[in-house]
């Protein structure tokens, strides 16, 4: 098995070492392609007319090869899936782990989840992996979840989607403790802080505190406030087809 591994906190990020650690024990082939430095909340960003540079690491390991790219995550997936690895694509994209849940309505906003996004561009299945309270060993359950997940879903079950993976702060990390959940609106308060530069001129910063209590129950972001793996299944289609009737009428 190749596995193509990215992420958006880049490529010396913990959450993205641990799982190149796990994989390499696991697949024939482990390919790292990430962004040379933090490139969180990129979302579907790619760069256009602007030169990328890449840089490819030496290799420790015959099996285990790591790029780092100048651009976005989506960038690096592109990078690896029409140039590195043209002749020959990996069996799995899997980006993460990341520092930070990606729930709900956060996915549009999230490099991780957009590097995955990709997946089904290229026919690969993909899985996103995200948690909070990084320690290296939580990291390393989280890898080996991974790996089980992979055993399971993606090769017992044949899965050719995107899975959404978001680990809780508090409980276990295990497939016993996962729930399989759907997406909600993931709230935010204080969302917008006001501050003044140096020179005292005001400026402003997009932050909020996440709201995990107010989330209906069946939802990734209630699963992780009650301490479960929250797993969910994504697409990439955006037509509203139940809207396709009614626009049709209107016109």
């Amino acid at each position: 098995m190749h596995i193509l591994l990215t992420n958006d906190d880049g490529l010396q990020a913990p959450g993205l070492q641990a799982l190149k650690k796990e994989m390499a024990r696991f697949a024939d082939q482990v390919t790292v392609v990430a962004p040379a430095g933090q490139r969180s909340a990129a979302s579907h960003s790619m760069t256009i007319n602007k030169a990328l540079y890449c840089q490819e690491l030496p290799q420790t390991e015959d099996h285990v090869r790591e790029i780092s790219v100048s651009g976005t995550p989506v960038d690096c997936v592109k990078m690896a899936m029409e140039y590195f690895l043209s002749g020959k694509h990996p069996d799995l994209i899997i980006s993460g782990i990341n520092n930070g849940y990606n729930l709900g309505s956060d996915v549009l906003y999230s490099g991780t989840v957009s590097a995955a996004m990709e997946g089904p561009y290229y026919q690969v299945p993909a899985m996103a992996l995200s948690m909070v309270d990084m320690t290296e060993d939580r990291c390393r359950q989280t890898a080996q979840l991974a790996k089980t997940l992979i055993e399971r879903i993606f090769l017992c079950g044949k899965f050719p989607g995107i899975l959404n993976v978001n680990i809780p702060e508090k409980g276990d990390i295990s497939l016993s403790n996962a729930r399989v959940v759907p997406q909600t609106v993931q709230i935010y308060h204080n969302v917008i802080m006001e501050k003044r530069d140096l020179d005292g001129s005001l400026c402003y910063k997009i932050v909020g505190d996440i709201d995990l209590t107010t989330a209906p129950e069946n939802s990734d972001v209630a699963c992780i406030g009650n301490g479960h793996v929250a797993l969910t299944p994504l697409c990439w289609r955006q037509t509203a087809t139940a809207a396709m009737e009614h626009i049709q009428g209107c016109l």
